[in-house]
């Protein structure tokens, strides 16, 4: 499997993508080669077994959180990367799941 970073807002457009560039940026600067990609939280069931890190916008149901916990996916919360506040903590926390 692939490994790749999700992000996910209700429509996959707009917040996820605007935090999944600014998350690409930051590994383009650090010289870290891995995927990201923006989805929308109405498939985040179907992408999640696909991922290996998911950084979420609002709070994702509890379903969604166990069944990250069941395949060991490490959940991240996006707001940082929109406000600044906390980001480079939880960046670090990101980068540290990745390998790098």
């Amino acid at each position: 499997m692939e490994k790749k970073l999700i992000v996910a807002c209700g429509s996959g457009v707009a917040t996820s993508t605007t935090i999944a560039e600014k998350i690409k940026a930051k590994f383009e600067d650090d010289g870290i080669d891995y995927p990201v990609e923006a989805v929308d939280y109405k498939s985040i069931m179907n992408e999640l077994p696909s991922a290996s890190i998911y950084v979420y916008i609002a709070q994702p149901d509890i379903e969604v959180l166990d069944r990250a916990a069941e395949l060991s996916i490490p959940v991240f919360a996006g707001i940082p990367f929109l406000t600044g506040m906390g980001m480079d903590a939880i960046y670090a926390e990101i980068v540290e799941e990745t390998g790098k």
